[in-house]
């Protein structure tokens, strides 16, 4: 079994993606490429998908906060950009 999931929400010239490893990754996406401005571990992916775990659920974005979860627990980390 066989599987990939990102979700994908546009913030101003940059998109945010959540990945089902469990990771936030802000980058530019353009016509003409890809290109990663961050990436960081938010929570750990724990829905079993074949031989491995996934993070499937989408996130959440609120004033300056994204908000994610998996089957134990309910994170939010701030955006602001003096802790990104």
């Amino acid at each position: 079994m066989n599987g990939a999931s990102i979700h994908v929400t546009v913030h101003g010239d940059t998109a945010f993606l959540f990945n089902d490893r469990g990771e936030l990754i802000q980058a530019h996406l353009t016509p003409g490429g890809y290109e990663e401005i961050s990436r960081t571990k938010l929570i750990e992916p724990t829905w079993p998908f074949g031989s491995r775990k996934v993070a499937w659920a989408a996130p959440a974005f609120a004033h300056q906060n994204v908000y994610a979860r998996n089957d134990r627990e309910l994170i939010c980390a701030s955006l602001a950009a003096n802790s990104y």
